[in-house]
């Protein structure tokens, strides 16, 4: 992933919903960081709040988090996968809603396009009603 400069990561942090940067910036954040790589036994905690915010901003997408954290810390897939499970419980859920309106953004809104097409393969137009 390409570095954002200091003035490109303020203007996105600007844009960001209340409710993200509160949770960017809210002591319980870096304390549910914190006790999550203490009770995993993960040494590098910057990695961490680093993954997390870029998550939190738009930059990792939550779904690729735990790939990310395995890859970037070079921890074993199960522990990979529960530090993952802690993150999204404690954090991310907090600002799920947003989040998922943030993704959409970025992605250019294929979440609503890809319910639009599931809602049409469950209708069936040829039915006749029942009498």
């Amino acid at each position: 992933m390409d570095q954002l400069s200091r003035e490109e990561t303020w203007e996105l942090y600007k844009s960001l919903p209340p409710e993200i940067k509160d949770t960017m910036t809210s002591e319980d954040t870096g304390e549910a960081i914190w006790n999550i790589c203490k009770l995993y036994k993960i040494k590098n905690t910057d990695i961490v709040k680093e993954l997390v915010g870029q998550t939190l901003m738009g930059l990792l997408p939550p779904q690729f988090f735990k790939d990310t954290i395995k890859e970037e810390l070079k921890i074993d897939e199960d522990t990979a996968k529960k530090v993952s499970m802690e993150i999204e419980h404690y954090i991310l859920n907090q600002v799920k809603e947003e989040l998922d309106e943030l993704y959409e953004e970025v992605t250019g809104g294929k979440k609503e396009k890809k319910d639009s097409q599931e809602n049409k393969k469950t209708s069936d137009h040829y039915r006749e009603p029942v009498r």
